[in-house]
């Protein structure tokens, strides 16, 4: 899998696929024959080269007759020389009947005849072989003819043959081999040229079939880079005059495509300039609109607080008044009026403020706080709305330095409307308002458990004049500019919000403000 891999996803070429896998399976087609046909000759000419032994055996044998009749070592000698003159005869040892030596020669001086004869066998055939020789063994017998035919029974034969001595005969098998070793070299190198004759062919072919292929890609690569829709060249095999003919029918209808496009292109380019102006003019529009919308709150703010503020102070002084002269149920409904004066009061310094930020007017005015005393003063104000809803209201303070450099007003108009908020969606439950500080951040932590917000609700809380439950029959009121001045406060000074909440569990709101040097 992974050889196949390798070659067919590799960055070669089709052609130089489609020829190495030819010229592969050619060479190893043409090795295996080779192999094979070595294999097989080697086997016939083994057989020839035994039976050849064979014969010069046989036929020693037959010279050594009278050599063994006679006992004569000089007659055997002759016999002996004559055969050691073939070149594969190393030596050759005659023994007498009784398995004496009569004569032993060799090519190689330092050999010696063996010692062992097995006399039990009685015909020409292969003694023993090793890696290098073959000993031949061949009996020496000598027909025995009667004289006297009279006294033969007449089951005997005329003539009897006896054993009158054997003969071994060395043979090596180095001719034998450097024949084979030919006859496989040969053959390898008959199949690596036959290989590459016919991996010449196959490469003419190839050439002749992947020329319209590449002219087909090189006409694809021009359309690519001049954006031109050019035809391609229809000629080869069937199947590339197919692919070429597809390919042109394509390129006709991508520009056809593209003239619709450009003249599509040059409608929008109209319709989105004209529609561009509209926007223009809108957004002029909306801008004027805005910036007059900020001007207005502001001067209207402005001369909305004014006569509040006489009317609180005119109703201050009334109310001390009436308490001076024990008029208790008067200066009650007196400060009812006061509380709802400064509510409003509170709602129009909202309105100017929020103002101030959309116009751009809104600036940071830094300076050194007693981070007590501001905190003392929140809870001062929170606490009646806290304990007027049953809560409970846990403070801890944990600060590095007791005076810090921060915008008074607005880091307490946070705090306010935070903890407000807190007091306000929570009913006998537990608020807990925890601010520290380090020589860079002042961490602000309120926690209640309180009504919660879903999820899907978190994003609208910071949206101006809008409440999570916004119809008429809402359980709590407010103007829901609280935590959209909290956010653009926050942004203004650098700060990081952020809110965690949980239906009917509570919500956590935490505060970090950078800490002016």
């Amino acid at each position: 899998m992974p050889i196949s891999n390798s070659l067919f996803n590799s960055k070669m070429s089709f052609k130089q696929q489609l020829l190495l896998l030819f010229f592969a399976s050619f060479t190893c087609l043409a090795i295996t024959t080779s192999i094979i046909t070595a294999w097989q000759t080697s086997i016939e000419l083994k057989k020839s080269t035994v039976e050849t032994g064979l014969q010069i055996s046989n036929n020693l044998a037959d010279r050594l007759i009278l050599a063994l009749l006679t006992g004569s070592k000089e007659n055997a000698r002759d016999a002996i020389d004559n055969a050691l003159g073939f070149q594969s005869v190393d030596s050759i040892s005659v023994y007498k009947e009784d398995a004496t030596i009569l004569v032993y020669n060799s090519k190689n001086e330092s050999d010696t005849a063996s010692s062992t004869l097995n006399r039990q066998l009685s015909s020409l055939q292969l003694y023993q072989e090793t890696e290098l020789t073959w000993t031949f063994f061949a009996p020496v017998k000598y027909l025995e003819e009667h004289d006297n035919i009279e006294l033969i029974e007449p089951d005997e034969p005329a003539q009897k043959e006896q054993v009158i001595g054997y003969i071994l005969l060395e043979y090596n098998k180095q001719a034998l081999h450097a024949v084979q070793y030919s006859i496989v070299i040969n053959n390898i190198v008959i199949a690596a040229i036959l290989s590459l004759l016919l991996s010449l062919l196959v490469l003419w072919v190839l050439n002749r079939l992947t020329t319209p292929l590449l002219r087909l890609s090189h006409t694809m690569a021009q359309a690519r880079d001049s954006g031109h829709y050019t035809n391609a060249e229809v000629f080869g095999p069937l199947e590339v005059q197919q692919m070429a003919s597809i390919y042109n029918q394509m390129m006709t209808t991508l520009g056809n495509q593209n003239l619709a496009l450009e003249k599509n292109r040059d409608t929008l380019e109209s319709e989105v300039a004209y529609r561009t102006k509209e926007l223009v003019v809108a957004r002029d529009a909306a801008l004027a609109a805005s910036r007059l919308k900020s001007e207005f709150l502001a001067n209207i703010s402005h001369e909305l607080r004014t006569p509040l503020q006489a009317i609180i102070g005119y109703t201050d002084l009334v109310r001390e008044d009436l308490e001076l002269e024990c008029m208790t149920v008067q200066a009650e409904d007196l400060n009812k009026s006061i509380r709802s004066a400064h509510v409003l009061l509170a709602l129009i310094n909202n309105i100017l403020d929020l103002a101030k930020i959309e116009a751009g007017k809104m600036d940071l005015n830094s300076k050194p706080v007693d981070i007590k005393d501001l905190i003392n003063e929140t809870v001062e104000t929170v606490k009646p709305m806290a304990d007027a809803n049953g809560n409970n209201l846990s403070i801890a303070i944990t600060v590095e330095q007791h005076t810090l450099n921060l915008d008074r007003q607005k880091v307490m108009q946070i705090l306010l409307n935070l903890l407000s908020n807190a007091c306000k969606f929570t009913a006998n439950g537990d608020i807990t308002f925890a601010i520290s500080s380090d020589d860079k951040f002042l961490n602000i932590i309120i926690a209640d458990t309180g009504v919660g917000i879903a999820q899907d609700k978190l994003e609208f809380i910071f949206d101006k004049f809008t409440q999570i439950d916004g119809s008429q029959t809402r359980k709590f009121e407010g103007t829901g500019l609280g935590m959209a001045i909290t956010q653009k406060f926050c942004a203004l000074m650098r700060a990081e919000l952020t809110i965690k909440s949980e239906l009917t569990v509570g919500t956590t709101v935490k505060v970090i403000i950078p800490i002016d040097e």
